[in-house]
């Protein structure tokens, strides 16, 4: 049960007698509502209250649950000596707000049954003397009459003397009601109901007078009462840790469900997502094939020689690879390397044709399949503009650095965007894509941060043996879809939660090193806290070897 839930049901307890046992000793309430009409009839006799209208006998089939012994009904009638109404907005205007003054209370300001004041609603001394009937004082209750019904909080020593607001109600309860016990009372689910049920209005619910003065309350015993509000006071503590927790835990999924498709191609990268086959070719046979195939477009004149790549020193290798990969540099990869660019902007016969031309804003996706502008052919043949045949890699080397798709149309592109043309017969293509995205690209300038094509090219590239970069991509496309089916479970509700849960493989003997891999990581570097219980929960579930 979420904190919030438990709250609710820990009021729900208490107002119906079920949170802490009754004491047959106590004096029944039924002696206290004697006691409050006598003090309410010798009130009016002295003339400091005013005589109300009585309310009809309270019906105890109105309630759902039945009442502990000593306890009773009573309506808000009985248990206040007065209930008033905030000013109406026709006594206040915005040019009688000022800083630094005196505090209005509006049901805004009533948070968890305290007062929280605004500076934006405050008064003057010369406007709370014209208001003086609407100041409050110490042991006066306030309670929303608009908006979220229930709200309420006590008037202190430090709220004296300010003044209820438009959107309130105020009142004083008789001295046998213990106020602590009204607050969790009015802000449980049985007074709620009622007032919802009863409440006016259109747009908004609202309370008046007679709705208010109708609303029935639970009376414990009076010494019953003060042992309720003590619990609820220490079930509340617990509730604020458990709050906490959830807070806590809410983070801990939602970085998990962030950083999981991550540390996928992370481990992608270094080898540690599939096992290495040692019959496969390894990955150097690819890079002489790749080099002969580059070497061949060159003498035809079909590509341009470049500069050779600098070797790789051994102070740049971030991490040893198992048998078969190799290092090399991205400029080893690929074939060919295209840049972009943009036609004048003021030629309207440039713009809104039908060849589709990419920016870095249309690369927030991985399929490249429609753009925001289009060019036509003498917009493309009057730029530096290339036209990209669908299948190909796009990358931004301008304000989008880490970008990557690939391109399903014929497509032009500016001047941030490069297109690459790989050797697909000895890389696979997906491969290179979940391997750029993760690279931390990098790039330079003061304002807006770029990477030259020297740059590209000679950022490292861990290149496995093909079969293996076929095995890799199935296993993380395995694995994104599940991380995908954890994120939509994560978001579900609760109810819906137990039928998309991914279901935990069952354990096997082939299986325990695998498990003793799982709690390692379950563990982390953590010691303790939330990440620390998991271990152990992981630990529970798996079984010690």
């Amino acid at each position: 049960m979420k904190a919030a839930e438990l709250r609710k049901s820990i009021l729900q307890a208490a107002v119906e007698g079920k949170l802490v046992p009754q004491d047959p000793n106590d004096e029944p309430a039924s002696e206290l509502l004697k006691r409050i009409k006598q003090e309410k009839e010798r009130l009016i006799r002295d003339g400091k209250i005013k005589k109300k209208k009585s309310i009809s006998s309270i019906d105890k089939d109105i309630i759902s649950f039945d009442l502990p012994e000593g306890w009773a009904l009573s309506c808000l009638s009985e248990i206040t000596t007065f209930i008033a109404t905030g000013p109406f907005g026709s006594l206040l205007h915005k040019s009688d707000y000022i800083i630094d003054g005196i505090p209005l209370v509006n049901p805004a300001n009533m948070k968890g049954g305290k007062i929280v004041p605004s500076d934006k609603m405050m008064i003057s001394e010369t406007t709370r003397t014209r208001m003086e009937k609407y100041i409050l004082r110490t042991g006066y209750i306030v309670v929303a009459r608009r908006g979220d019904l229930g709200r309420c909080a006590v008037v202190t020593e430090n709220e004296s003397g300010w003044i209820c607001g438009t959107g309130s109600f105020f009142l004083q309860l008789v001295s046998q009601i213990y106020a602590p016990y009204f607050l969790l009372f009015f802000q449980s689910s049985v007074c709620r109901t009622q007032l919802n049920a009863e409440s006016v209005g259109a747009t908004m619910n609202n309370l008046n007078h007679a709705i208010l003065n109708k609303v029935f309350v639970t009376i414990p015993p009076y010494d019953e009462q003060q042992r309720i509000v003590n619990k609820v006071d220490e079930l509340m503590i617990l509730c604020d840790e458990l709050e906490t927790a959830e807070k806590e835990l809410d983070t801990l999924e939602n970085q998990f469900a962030e950083y999981l498709p991550k540390s996928n191609l992370q481990a992608a990268v270094q080898g540690k997502l599939v096992a290495q086959d040692p019959y496969d070719e390894p990955a150097t046979e690819l890079l002489k094939r790749i080099k002969q195939e580059k070497d061949e477009l060159i003498r035809d004149g079909k590509i341009k020689k470049e500069k050779p790549l600098p070797p790789i020193n051994e102070d740049e290798i971030p991490y040893d690879l198992p048998n078969g990969w190799q290092w090399c540099r991205l400029g080893d990869v690929v074939i060919q390397n295209i840049g972009g660019g943009t036609p004048s902007k003021h030629n309207a016969k440039y713009w809104g044709g039908d060849i589709p031309w990419a920016s870095v804003k249309d690369l927030n996706c991985d399929v490249l399949q429609e753009t925001q502008d289009k060019i036509t052919k003498l917009g493309l043949e009057n730029s530096s503009s290339n036209l990209i045949p669908a299948g190909n890699i796009i990358i931004c080397t301008r304000m989008g650095l880490g970008k990557i798709v690939t391109t399903a149309i014929d497509v032009a592109i500016n001047q941030d965007l490069r297109a690459l043309y790989l050797a697909e017969a000895h890389v696979n293509k997906q491969f290179f894509i979940y391997s750029y995205k993760a690279q931390e690209v990098t790039g330079s300038g003061m304002t807006v941060k770029g990477i030259k094509v020297e740059e590209l090219h000679a950022i490292l590239f861990a290149l496995p043996p093909l079969a293996e970069q076929h095995r890799i991509v199935a296993k993380i496309d395995e694995l994104m879809n599940l991380c995908d089916e954890l994120k939509t479970a994560h978001n579900l509700p609760l109810a819906q939660k137990t039928q998309s849960i991914i279901p935990f493989p069952q354990k096997t003997v082939a299986s325990v090193a695998t498990d003793k891999d799982i709690r390692m990581a379950a563990r982390g570097d953590a010691k303790g806290g939330l990440v620390g219980q998991a271990a152990l929960d992981a630990d529970e579930l798996l079984g010690e070897e």
